[in-house]
């Protein structure tokens, strides 16, 4: 029996038609409303990710999951828009896809603007080393919080409190 492994990568223009198919429910469409939006834009610049599975039976392989940005001039990144097959969004596929993101192309910083009243999608930027909630912004009809992840953010993040590192006499 083979087994069915899970594999990041940058998306194919194949892959375009499984997310609209698969996924429903994103980060810019939390709503699940029939999407308008365009992938294959970022197809063609490499800057959409997805984490596919292997159908050893069916030849193909299945998208669980995707995560689109953009990449400015000077480096840093903006996520525009992730999401996950299901009605809710899994939280460590897009933290797993996140922590990718930054280790493959290692930006100076990355922001994401996501609605506040979205529960589930502001925890996955909270749990991820890093990421810091920088301010909010009204944008008809939505409050958004903007988060911005840095290296020395996430260094510190990652560092132990200030008692666990005292030495005792």
């Amino acid at each position: 029996m083979e087994e069915a492994g899970y594999q990041l990568r940058v998306a194919a223009p194949s892959d375009v038609e499984k997310i609209r198919r698969d996924i429903r429910f994103t980060l810019a469409n939390p709503e699940g409303k029939a999407q308008r939006k365009r992938y294959e834009d970022a197809v063609q610049r490499h800057e959409l990710l997805v984490v596919a599975r292997h159908d050893a039976k069916e030849h193909v392989d299945e998208v669980s999951g995707f995560l689109e940005w953009h990449t400015k001039v000077d480096g840093a990144i903006t996520i525009r828009d992730a999401g996950t097959m299901g009605e809710e969004p899994s939280l460590g596929i897009l933290r797993r896809l996140i922590r990718e993101l930054l280790n493959m192309f290692e930006p100076p910083s990355a922001s994401v603007k996501v609605r506040a009243d979205q529960t589930a999608w502001n925890t996955v930027f909270q749990q991820i080393p890093g990421f810091q909630l920088v301010g909010r912004e009204f944008s008809r009809p939505y409050w958004r919080n903007i988060w911005e992840w840095t290296r020395e953010n996430e260094r510190l993040a990652q560092r132990p409190p200030v008692s666990a590192r005292r030495r005792r006499p």
